[in-house]
């Protein structure tokens, strides 16, 4: 987690810099590129989601000095923005784009853009490319392709290519692309001076095609229909592809948390994460998808259960409340604190502390009232090295829960008291949490009270250790 958090800083430093002091990031920008990019394909997704909207504000602030790292840049992002389990990598990918096409030369734009998307075999990531080349031919002008023969050399193959693609979406932005270059005044002649007769002839039947559909304006619709990816700053995307994207991550996120590889459940977890922080009523609503994640706290791989864990509580803020007020979640407290428990007698010294650092955590954000039963099963079923921890943080529990519900706070924890007076562990540690337990709801109820009640439940060598204890 501090790892996470040092390359976090990291990243957020390089963008102020680029904004700051320029010439330096510029003076260095070889390195910088190939360390934020190492940081894009980052597991964690909010180190790596940082990591490629740094490379946008990069550019932003560097302009065409960002040129010579563009086919770098482009092949990693591209690949990103096509991503289809992740919707919301993929729309800061396609935002980072944008800024790199805005801000690189036109003609390094275009090219790194074609290189790293045009031959891909991911449909989403040709769609993305075909758009984005789309983009960058509207800003440069038909003008500036049709007069230059390398140029068009260079990108009619590729608009031919995306033309006749199997995808319509990958179709519709090529064939807007050729569309856009036809209305140059210029076109037919410099097309004859400048491209091949096997070309040209294409290039007419495809435009006549389109003629023959309705025009331009027919592609608009065709593409709004087959729900493609819009060009950049269309908010249309958005709104007709995230309901379902949404739903692909939570059944693919579901299905990498239960995979058998180690290195599965480890994306499985980051994706997780990702949609608590942007969608989390989405996953609050999947209860088999929150018992998915829950059975990763207890993970057999070490690696796996300590990422959990910090999962868990990087999205604590976003899900608390859903666990106090949702009927499913609330459903899953048990599971919870049965897993998160289990790790206080864990031979590994980050575990254990991962795992206080839970339940603190949870003591602290979710509604105590609906907690309080979770946590008494829990500390009822913990063992000798487990019971001292969690039965210190079960008394801070009902010192805040009683507050509200001080005949809910007596219903579940005098029966524990009983049970621990009667039966508890001869250890020292045990004995000393069992008298914090008898103190705390001493103080809560008052002594005599207290005593009053043993009578019912004690046998009176057994209410003269209670005595004893709270003395």
């Amino acid at each position: 987690m501090m790892n996470g958090l040092r390359k976090l800083n990291g990243l957020n430093m390089i963008s102020t810099l680029s904004e700051t002091q320029p010439k330096l990031v510029a003076d260095n920008l070889k390195e910088v590129i190939i360390a934020i990019l190492n940081e894009c394909k980052n597991l964690r997704s909010s180190v790596s989601r940082v990591a490629i909207v740094t490379i946008g504000t990069v550019a932003q602030n560097l302009n065409s000095k960002i040129d010579t790292e563009m086919e770098k840049i482009c092949a990693v992002l591209l690949n990103k923005a096509g991503d289809v389990s992740n919707a919301f990598i993929r729309d800061d990918a396609t935002d980072s784009l944008n800024k790199l096409v805005k801000a690189a030369t036109a003609g390094k734009a275009l090219q790194g853009i074609i290189m790293a998307g045009a031959k891909s075999k991911n449909n989403t990531i040709r769609s993305s490319c075909a758009n984005f080349v789309h983009d960058i031919i509207t800003i440069q002008g038909s003008s500036a392709i049709l007069n230059n023969p390398a140029a068009l050399s260079n990108v009619l193959p590729v608009l031919i290519q995306f033309s006749k693609d199997q995808s319509p979406q990958v179709r519709t932005p090529g064939k807007q692309s050729l569309c856009f270059l036809s209305k140059d005044p210029n076109f037919e002649r410099l097309m004859r001076k400048n491209a091949s007769e096997s070309d040209i002839k294409i290039v007419k039947d495809v435009l006549a095609n389109v003629e023959k559909r309705g025009g331009v304006d027919s592609l608009e619709s065709t593409a709004n229909l087959a729900g493609s990816l819009s060009r950049i700053g269309s908010t249309r995307r958005v709104q007709k592809k995230l309901p379902d994207s949404l739903q692909l991550d939570l059944d693919e996120i579901r299905t990498e948390l239960l995979a058998s590889g180690w290195e599965r459940r480890l994306t499985g977890l980051q994706r997780f994460e990702e949609m608590c922080s942007h969608a989390c009523r989405a996953v609050a609503s999947d209860t088999r998808l929150i018992e998915s994640f829950i059975s990763r706290l207890g993970d057999t791989n070490g690696k796996v259960a300590s990422y959990a864990m910090e999962t868990y509580l990087s999205t604590m803020g976003s899900m608390a409340k859903l666990y106090s007020t949702e009927a499913n979640l609330k459903a899953v407290l048990n599971q919870l604190t049965f897993a998160l428990t289990a790790h206080l007698s864990s031979k590994s010294e980050e575990h254990k502390h991962l795992a206080r650092t839970c339940i603190q955590q949870t003591i602290r954000s979710i509604e105590l009232v609906s907690l309080l039963p979770a946590m008494t099963a829990a500390t009822k079923k913990s063992n000798l090295k487990q019971r001292p921890f969690i039965l210190s943080q079960y008394c801070e529990l009902c010192k805040l829960a009683y507050k509200s519900k001080p005949k809910q706070v007596e219903v579940t924890a005098l029966p524990l008291l009983w049970d621990s007076i009667k039966n508890g562990p001869p250890d020292v540690d045990n004995k000393k949490a069992t008298q914090l337990l008898a103190k705390t709801l001493a103080k809560l109820i008052s002594e005599k009270q207290l005593l009053d009640l043993a009578t019912a439940e004690l046998d009176p060598n057994r209410k003269k250790q209670l005595y004893e204890l709270i003395r």
